[in-house]
């Protein structure tokens, strides 16, 4: 049955990109990309290996622990996981639990960013070649690490879709899972690291670096160094707590793919009283005030946009924590700015999630203008007091009120500018995306490719046209001139309002010229 899976999810991977050169051309992007990133990871594990130990060590187990949170976190921001062999969709077939897992990992680790994985992995070798021993342990571990990879990419996935799938509660549920499962090791780790000893930086970094290999995320890449430095105590209780999270990763994806094999893959029905209009109550009766109602209740209602909110408590946290530990005050002001620009990315391509809805739009004649103003009053009314909050708390944190203005300038410049741009991105790129109510982490090939270019475009823009107001912000904080501060938040609000209402004209300028090819586009890649 594993052999027939593999066969079903290739045959249809090959069908679908001779069917659309596209995606085809953005799988070989996607292959150059991870071909150059990892010639890039063994050139600089090549380089660490003439370095002491403790720095080999602390290399390593930072880009592998980075390396397994990546594959955690990236589903919820990315599209990119196959939905060929989407449980959901398996159901009704005689597929045991166990089979579908060794076909989901396997197609997992055939595919490019497992490969790339995969390699990377084995390829810690390197940093060891004077140590022999700790050399071929270091292929046992990338082989035991890349697993941890994707096992756990797979666990995120499965579970927080099927509580995505669900309202209200359960969306809090699922928050309130990633940041445990994500952030918990990291604040054990501080509790048990009172702060950094000494003021060098090399130091600070190598004393996160032992902490980081007790954790699940860290342990497996921390053998090979124990090892190299006659840590026989430290190994066992590093090799203990690896194995322990791959198996405990493996029985907790177990019960999810089984909690998901037993549901229907339609989204749940629910019945409103009569009257009761929600948030298409709250918005003025216009056509503006319709897209952003509709909008508004997109993000909280439709799983594959409600999943980037799971990272707004995530993000700031885990940047925080490593903030406690290292003690860099730029990983908690990057708190902010990174909330800011989440949430608008995760909408560059936003027509792609609507379906019949701008089919309607078209149809009732509603003008491109009203479109994207409705848009991003929607995007604005969550991502603002977000960033606000988020910004307010970390400066509270930090000892660092006093930076408030100039914190606020930067993230908000970086949130209204980064609206503009996306009003006009989304005019006119679509993506293939899933369909509302099945697994809201699936992707068509090539898929993420696009979803990762299309960001980095969008981020380049967005970078480049907030830049004078992180220029002020950045001497402010630099100087401590609470003057520079307040003129980083004016200009900020002046620069990036304007901003925002040009990518509004501009976006709907080219919606009016363009929209039935747009929907014509959708009607394709939803075929």
């Amino acid at each position: 049955m594993v052999a027939v899976l593999l066969r079903l999810r290739f045959r249809v991977l090959g069908n679908s990109l001779r069917r659309n050169p596209a995606q085809l051309i953005a799988v070989i992007v996607g292959g150059m990309l991870g071909a150059g990133l990892l010639a890039v990871a063994l050139g600089a594990l090549l380089f660490t290996s003439t370095a002491l130990p403790i720095a080999a060590q602390t290399v390593v187990v930072f880009g592998g622990s980075a390396l397994v949170l990546g594959w955690m976190l990236l589903p919820l921001v990315f599209d990119g996981v196959d939905r060929t062999l989407e449980p959901v969709k398996l159901a009704r077939f005689p597929v045991t639990t166990t089979q579908l897992m060794t076909a989901m990992f396997l197609v997992g680790l055939a595919w490019v960013p497992g490969v790339t994985t995969v390699l990377g992995s084995i390829g810690t070798a390197l940093a060891w070649r004077e140590y022999p021993v700790s050399a071929l342990v270091a292929v046992i571990t990338g082989l035991l690490g890349a697993a941890t990879c994707i096992v756990g990419s797979r666990l995120t996935t499965s579970v927080a879709g099927m509580l995505l799938r669900g309202r209200g509660a359960s969306r809090i549920v699922t928050a309130v899972l990633v940041l445990l499962v994500i952030a918990g090791p990291f604040a054990l780790a501080r509790l048990g690291e009172a702060k950094v000893r000494g003021s060098d930086l090399l130091e600070g970094f190598g004393s996160v670096a032992t902490v980081l290999g007790w954790t699940p995320f860290g342990a497996v890449w921390s053998i090979p160094g124990r090892i190299a430095m006659g840590d026989s105590a430290g190994v066992l209780g590093a090799s203990a707590i690896a194995i322990g999270t791959l198996v405990g990763l493996l029985l907790l994806w177990r019960l999810a793919l089984g909690a998901n094999l037993r549901v229907r893959g339609e989204a749940p029905v629910r019945a409103v009283a009569g009257g009761r209009l929600g948030a298409l109550g709250w918005f003025p009766s216009s056509p503006t005030g319709a897209v952003a109602a509709r909008t508004f209740i997109y993000w909280f209602r439709d799983a594959r946009q409600a999943r980037q909110l799971i990272l707004i408590p995530v993000l700031p946290a885990l940047m925080l924590t490593l903030w406690g530990l290292i003690r860099i005050d730029a990983l908690a002001f990057a708190a902010g700015p990174f909330v800011a620009s989440l949430l608008p990315l995760a909408v560059f391509a936003g027509l792609s999630y609507d379906g019949t809805a701008f089919a309607a739009e078209l149809a009732a004649g509603v003008r491109g203008r009203h479109d994207r103003l409705g848009r991003a009053i929607a995007l604005l009314a969550i991502a603002g007091p977000s960033v606000i909050v988020v910004q307010v708390t970390v400066a509270l944190i930090i000892g660092r009120p006093g930076d408030l203005p100039a914190l606020l300038g930067i993230s908000l410049g970086t949130l209204l500018v980064s609206i503009g741009v996306v009003s006009v991105s989304s005019a006119w790129i679509v993506v293939p995306v899933t369909r509302a109510g099945r697994n809201p982490f699936a992707a068509q090939p090539g898929a993420a490719t696009v979803s990762i270019v299309g960001s980095y475009v969008v981020s380049g823009a967005t970078v480049a046209l907030v830049l004078p107001v992180i220029a002020l912000g950045v001497a402010a904080l630099a100087t401590g001139i609470p003057l520079l501060g307040w003129l980083a938040l004016a200009a900020a609000l002046v620069l990036g309002f304007g901003i925002a209402w040009a990518g509004v004209v501009i976006g709907g300028r080219v919606l009016d010229r363009t929209g039935s090819s747009v929907l014509a586009r959708l009607r394709v890649i939803r075929a």
